[in-house]
């Protein structure tokens, strides 16, 4: 019995798997004037829909039993005639040929609406064309192909006529920028405007090298071109033959060679000016640590290493870039050891470069965490010399902390230990 089940639901896979791609209306096959298709009822069902069937409940039902259909469909192009011509039919199994019918829906997919506009042929196993008269321009008709229940089978089909004849679209293209000649870094957007095409498919192309795919109407965007650039484009519709379109020029305004000037070190606190050139106007960024952004050489004072973004524009108002770095350095020394003995050599607690930072506060504290030293700005007359209150501090290893605040929202903290030696 579980072999039964297993091999029954293998079925079921199998069949859902290899079902034919086109094999209800709602994915009907479109075919298009003399460009002809290969079909198939392998792995077809009666099935036209979801909520719907083949076979009697079709308005003006058909001339065979629809067991298996396939489903390809055209649209008018023009009042009249088409003929629908089925060849090269060959059968794998069942050798009973394939039968086929043109239908009018009103409503597409709605069985209810459909109506027969074609003769009805039926188990042919040799060429045969269904002549659909009086057809109404711009409507979708369906054309169902089917076999019997064990015929597998396959075929060509084209559809030809004064209704289906497709006029040779045409594409024009045209951009935002008109005329005008724009800048290298412009974003400049292209439109296609087509004529005879159904669902149009752009293809672009910028000095004869294909660039870009546009549909559904969507503009094409591009930016840098250089001077003398041009644009073109291929139309591709469901229907009909190809189409190229005039062609643009694209005038682009001369670049210039802007520089933000070369890379510089300063200590933590300092000042560098940035020299800008290349351009008539400038800005820079960040600004929050120049002077003037809005200057050619503004003065930096960045708190740490800091790229510098410049803006330059052209005397046509078109804009470049540069940047430079400005690095900051830590460059304050602070021994860790110095010899008050009065000797003359090494009395003082020397920190170099600290006179950079004249709101550097600096704190000592012995092992116990008692402050022996403190102040604000570290002057060479203001150099701790080992005292504490007048007298002088043995020797052992004391505890700093240097702040080397430069403003009241900024500063960098030094820890560390100094000996004092005798």
């Amino acid at each position: 019995m579980k072999q039964l089940i297993l091999l029954f639901f293998i079925s079921l896979s199998y069949l859902s798997f290899s079902q034919a791609a086109n094999n209800d209306c709602g994915s009907a096959t479109e075919i298009c004037d003399s460009q002809p298709k290969t079909g198939s009822t392998n792995g077809a069902t009666s099935s036209v829909c979801a909520t719907c069937s083949d076979g009697a409940t079709v308005v003006g039902s058909a001339c065979f039993d629809m067991h298996k259909t396939v489903w390809f469909q055209f649209t008018t192009t023009g009042a009249g005639a088409a003929n629908i011509a089925v060849s090269g039919i060959n059968c794998t199994a069942g050798f009973n040929g394939v039968s086929g019918i043109v239908y009018n829906a009103t409503t597409p997919c709605n069985s209810a609406t459909y109506t027969a506009v074609s003769n009805c042929v039926a188990n042919s196993t040799v060429d045969f064309t269904l002549n659909a008269a009086g057809l109404i321009a711009g409507r979708t008709y369906y054309v169902l192909i089917g076999s019997d229940v064990v015929s597998e089978c396959g075929f060509d089909i084209e559809v030809t006529g004064p209704a289906v004849m497709v006029a040779t679209p045409t594409i024009v293209i045209s951009n935002d920028a008109g005329t005008t000649i724009v800048c290298p870094e412009d974003v400049v957007n292209f439109f296609a405007n087509t004529i005879n095409c159904t669902n149009p498919v752009v293809d672009w192309y910028v000095d004869g090298g294909y660039t870009a795919t546009t549909r559904n109407g969507d503009p094409f965007s591009r930016d840098y071109f250089v001077d003398g650039s041009t644009v073109n484009a291929i139309v591709n519709c469901d229907c009909g033959p190809f189409s190229i379109s005039n062609i643009l020029t694209v005038n682009v305004h001369p670049y210039i060679t802007v520089d933000a000037g070369p890379y510089t070190n300063i200590p933590f606190g300092a000042s560098t000016k940035l020299f800008g050139t290349g351009g008539v106007t400038y800005s820079w960024a960040p600004i929050e640590t120049l002077n003037d952004p809005n200057i050619q050489n503004p003065t930096a004072t960045p708190l740490s290493t800091t790229t510098y973004f410049m803006t330059a524009t052209s005397p046509e108002g078109c804009n470049f870039y540069s940047e430079v770095i400005v690095n900051v350095l830590d460059s304050v020394f602070i021994p860790n050891v110095f010899t008050p003995n009065s000797d003359g050599v090494n009395d003082t607690w020397e920190i170099k470069l600290i006179d950079l930072y004249p709101k550097a506060e600096i704190t000592v504290f012995d092992r116990w965490g008692q402050v022996v030293f403190k102040t604000i700005g570290y002057p060479t007359s203001a150099r701790w010399d080992g005292t504490f209150n007048g007298k002088q501090l043995p020797a052992s290893t004391y505890y700093y902390t240097v702040s080397l605040s430069i403003d009241s929202e900024a500063e960098r903290i030094r820890t560390g230990y100094v000996t004092i030696i005798y």
